[in-house]
């Protein structure tokens, strides 16, 4: 067998050390020095004690907001930042070494989300105040849920399905600031003091080019969904502390015994509230007619609870041959907007820490969209939706609606994409993942995922 990182779970602490962090052609990053480290984190304590200040008056509100309404799912739990805290300062990974100079930044990166809960916290109530009961009193019938793995194509399969007058979603910014009474007033703004499409311009100059080669982001369109809750809580971090840390905390496929609340309680409550704020924000149809809530994520884990939660759910997702999908996946989150202090997660954590979720999240998701009985399930292969946009699409309708004639705002044809000349591409065996013994695990999965039109 050649040198690499296997897939089996005996092996699960082995990384593999030559994995380079820069290869010839790939944009450099810049050395940090001793006095780099000391400067920043002189400036961000600082900063986090000054904010520490003017957000501790809002404690006393935040608790009595949390006594009438309870904790809200938006921010992190004690029980999370002490972990966190204890991972930062105890973990022992592979090298590349977690230096003290990173270990103080990660610590620093957890306390602002600490001192940042009374403010997401009170946000959250003020809907709780002023929509509450228009909030209880919508129901969230039969929704549609895409759940599929990262990097399979179910983002542009998200954009068609969003685009039907019988569905609403929420937008990216939705996901990243869940607050009704923000929402009302953003359009107000937006529209007087700057246009949609200057605002997307100015965020997109805010992100890396590596990242918007791979992924094209609106933040008026629905996007993945897992970002509502990753972004206020701490399972990104765990991405800088350990490949160890990564598989528990920033898989999809499984819940790790620890993060069981975060799954079935807060995310779906989350997922819910969202849910009900969406719905009333966007109205009745056209016709008058009630509309379905729809939501593109990978959160596989939750799968079994949103079941729970609405049974009368409809579940659809896009499978992709493994090796492809998982060197993107690799690819697209060491190019991801990462903390310019900390920098990107390395390497060989990142290819440690992805090809063991992933290669678990296919035979999860082979088990669960292949369950008979329970809620309604579909499955699109990413070569069909590639090669018979039409005949796919027709497919997913007819699964969604029950139409037999395909909507006039479907594409019969993927409009030209570039998807080549990559900045940064590492390839599996750059990685030093060994495809054989991934191709071999997966092998049924792999039969799957085979083009059936």
């Amino acid at each position: 067998m050649k040198a690499g990182i296997a897939c089996d779970e005996s092996d699960a602490e082995k990384v593999n050390m030559n994995v380079l962090e820069h290869l010839p052609g790939e944009p450099a990053l810049p050395m940090k020095t001793a006095m780099f480290y000391v400067v920043r984190i002189l400036v961000r304590m600082v900063a986090l004690g000054l904010l520490a200040v003017l957000t501790a008056p809002l404690w006393p509100l935040y608790w009595l907001g949390a006594f009438v309404w309870g904790k809200p799912p938006n921010v992190p739990k004690l029980w999370q930042v002490r972990r966190y805290l204890r991972l930062t300062w105890t973990s022992s990974p592979p090298a590349p070494e977690l230096s003290l100079g990173k270990r103080c930044l990660l610590t620093i990166a957890i306390m602002y989300k600490v001192v940042l809960s009374p403010v997401l916290g009170l946000a959250w109530f003020l809907d709780e105040l002023l929509f509450g009961r228009v909030l209880e009193s919508t129901s969230v019938v039969a929704p549609l849920i895409e759940i599929s793995a990262g990097r399979s194509g179910s983002t542009q399969l998200a954009r068609y399905l969003e685009d039907d007058p019988r569905l609403v979603a929420p937008s990216l910014l939705h996901c990243l600031f869940p607050y009704l009474w923000l929402w009302k007033l953003v359009p107000c703004s937006i529209g007087r003091v700057v246009s949609p499409e200057a605002f997307r311009n100015w965020l997109e100059r805010q992100l890396p080019a590596e990242f918007l080669e791979r992924h094209e982001g609106d933040p008026f369109r629905t996007d993945t969904f897992d970002g509502a809750i990753y972004t206020t809580h701490l399972n990104p971090l765990s991405l800088q502390i350990s490949p160890g840390a990564a598989q528990d905390d920033f898989g999809f496929a499984r819940i790790a015994p620890h993060n069981r609340t975060l799954w079935e309680v807060e995310f779906i409550q989350l997922i819910d509230r969202i849910a009900r704020k969406t719905l009333v924000y966007a109205g009745s149809g056209k016709d008058g007619g009630e509309r379905r809530f729809f939501v593109k994520g990978h959160f596989l884990c939750a799968a079994d609870a949103l079941e729970r939660k609405y049974p009368d759910a409809s579940f659809l997702c896009m499978i992709r041959n493994p090796a492809a999908r998982i060197q993107s996946a690799i690819n697209y989150l060491r190019v991801n907007p990462h903390d310019s202090a900390i920098g990107p997660p390395p390497w060989g954590w990142l290819a440690e820490a992805i090809t063991r979720t992933e290669t678990e999240y296919c035979e999860v998701e082979q088990e669960w969209f292949g369950r008979s009985g329970g809620a309604k399930r579909y499955v699109i292969r990413f070569s069909d939706f590639v090669d018979d946009l039409r005949s796919t699409m027709l497919g997913a309708f007819g699964f969604c609606f029950g139409d037999t004639v395909l909507p006039p705002h479907v594409p019969h044809e993927h409009p030209p994409r570039e998807r080549k000349n990559y900045r940064i591409n590492r390839s599996l065996q750059d990685l030093g993942v060994d495809e054989s013994q991934l191709q071999s695990r997966l092998a049924s999965y792999i039969k799957w995922c085979q083009k059936t039109l």
